[in-house]
């Protein structure tokens, strides 16, 4: 009888914690995920631009966002 409880509360136990730990994973809406999976002040060295506000810019002398 005891060991039959102990087995049962050892399995709730753990699918409680697999319950609450799938709560913890968080998904990205399409609308805000990153464009083309580019980051903020991305360079972009071919094409000498740099992702900056969800668009490319140009690099300009003496640019901050161009290395």
């Amino acid at each position: 009888m005891m060991a039959g409880t102990r087995t049962i509360l050892s399995h709730t136990f753990l699918l409680g914690l697999l319950v609450l730990s799938s709560g913890c994973v968080v998904h990205e809406r399409a609308s805000e995920a990153r464009e083309e999976g580019y980051r903020e002040g991305y360079y972009d060295r071919d094409h000498h631009r740099y992702y900056h506000d969800h668009s490319w810019h140009e690099c300009m002398e003496h640019d901050a966002y161009c290395r």
